[in-house]
């Protein structure tokens, strides 16, 4: 079984995190795990009683930031990155945002052999 860290330890290893998420601005507990040595319980235990002072943010499963507006730029950027995928590639090999009035689908059924006999 291991040996329960002392007081002085367990001060020392809030001061190690606090200094590591606020060096990176965001980290993960598991980053938090390999950068200061300690155990996942470890890191977890100094990781609540450093967010109950509030000297850390911690909203749930994206990791420990150093603030909530440094959080919400953060992720304010995740979404920015992900607006991307609404840029198709068209059959005509142009790109450009996807419109939804015009359906590109539906435009090439109705001009297939099958579909004019259908239609016909």
């Amino acid at each position: 079984m291991a040996k329960p860290f002392t007081h002085e330890q367990r001060e020392e290893l809030k001061a190690r995190i606090i200094g590591l998420v606020r060096k990176n601005e965001r980290m993960t507990i598991s980053q938090l795990e390999r950068a200061t040595g300690a155990g996942w319980h470890s890191v977890r235990r100094c990781l609540v009683d450093v967010l109950a002072c509030g000297d850390l943010y911690m909203p749930g499963k994206y990791g420990v930031f150093t603030s909530e507006q440094v959080y919400r730029v953060w992720r304010k950027a995740a979404e920015k990155a992900t607006d991307q995928t609404l840029i198709r590639k068209l059959p005509d090999g142009e790109i450009r945002r996807y419109d939804r009035q015009q359906n590109i689908i539906c435009g090439e059924c109705r001009k297939s052999e099958v579909m004019l006999r259908v239609l016909a």
